[in-house]
């Protein structure tokens, strides 16, 4: 039986809410990989207890962690791996490193936002990924492009996008039912000053500049996540707060359109939104730099604009919200092709092809 060990935070507890996508992809990768019949554990910080949650999957202390046991390490993000190397694991033979965020050794890297002392912490740590990782997992081809010019190989690169879940709660309640407006909702992280400052910022202003002008449409730009908001226009964006993950979903069945701002005019990272959006069968209006806007394409729902142009975005928003769309072919396109068991298949593959002796 292989066993495998998923470790992103040494400081999450039980009962840790799965806000962000970090928390969301760690949880759900998991969870499909043992549905494939592996032994799973993942570390949790309960004191010294281990947590049977279901037939292949435990959350265990890292007090009970014995690191030659597994048979493979997955580590996510930075800190996942971070927390490997202090606590002297970093040696095993086969660890796969989930990235976020590819980061290049100097602040000239287009398509990339962490800068100064963030950017050279993160990427001190990817020089070690690189040295002591049997696989990296990254998100688009545009990191993977900056990942083989600064380490030289992409033989070991696992291509593995943000996926969905397959079974989500049906629409139950309109939680905009106080407005009167049709809804156009930008829904996830914002960052802060202290890890993205200048994406935070452009960001802010952005929705300011289209919550003015969707405004006048008759159209209320309203905002759900986390992050600095500290530069917001209140009049103009409608901050609802933070939903946990599985209360999220009628905030999306129950809006008109889903809205995706790009980083800067090029962009590596992908936008886990657009996948969430088009589950729920919600049309997307998102900038031309987002690397997955091929999803929205292929799902026939929604609109791609030019960068930084809040007219032809508003333009766009209102389209889309007054357009009869097939949002139930794309909920079944997305199923077919993007649920998160689907894009465990290509760890199912790597492992099956590289432990085929232990059967």
């Amino acid at each position: 039986m292989i066993r495998i060990l998923t470790v992103y935070s040494k400081d999450l507890t039980p009962n840790f809410k799965p806000y962000t996508m970090d928390r969301i992809r760690w949880l759900r990768i998991s969870e499909a990989l043992a549905r494939l019949g592996y032994k799973v554990d993942m570390i949790v910080n309960n004191g010294k207890n281990v947590v049977q949650k279901n037939k292949n999957l435990r959350y265990i202390s890292p007090k009970r962690v014995r690191w030659e046991k597994y048979d493979i390490i997955k580590t996510l993000f930075h800190k996942g791996f971070q927390f490997l190397l202090e606590n002297g694991a970093d040696n095993h033979p086969f660890i796969i490193s989930k990235l976020g965020s590819v980061v290049g050794g100097k602040d000239d890297a287009k398509g990339v936002y962490f800068f100064n002392n963030l950017r050279e912490e993160l990427y001190q740590v990817q020089k070690k990924i690189a040295q002591k990782s049997r696989y990296v997992t990254i998100l688009t081809e545009q990191s993977k492009h900056l990942w083989k010019k600064e380490f030289g190989t992409e033989d070991n690169i696992l291509l593995v996008p943000t996926g969905v879940d397959r079974d989500v709660p049906p629409p139950y309640k309109n939680p905009y039912n106080a407005f009167k407006e049709k809804i156009a909702v930008y829904l996830g992280n914002l960052y802060s000053r202290f890890s993205q400052k200048k994406v935070n910022l452009k960001w802010q202003l952005s929705l300011n500049i289209l919550g003015r002008v969707l405004k006048k449409k008759g159209i209320r730009l309203c905002l759900i996540g986390i992050g600095d908001m500290d530069k917001l226009d209140k009049d103009a964006v409608t901050y609802l707060g933070a939903i946990e993950n599985d209360k999220i979903w009628d905030y999306q069945y129950f809006a008109n359109v889903g809205i995706v701002l790009a980083q800067g005019e090029v962009q590596h990272n992908e936008s886990s939104k657009i996948y969430y959006y088009l589950r729920a069968g919600l049309p997307v209006v998102s900038e031309e730099p987002v690397p997955n806007n091929n999803v929205i394409r292929e799902a026939n729902l929604g609109f791609i604009v030019e960068y930084n142009d809040s007219k032809a975005m508003a333009e766009r928003i209102e389209e889309a919200v007054h357009k009869k769309w097939d949002r139930q072919g794309t909920i079944e396109y997305m199923l077919k092709y993007h649920t998160w068991d689907i894009r465990v298949q290509r760890y199912y593959q790597l492992i099956e092809d590289e432990f085929s002796w232990k059967k």
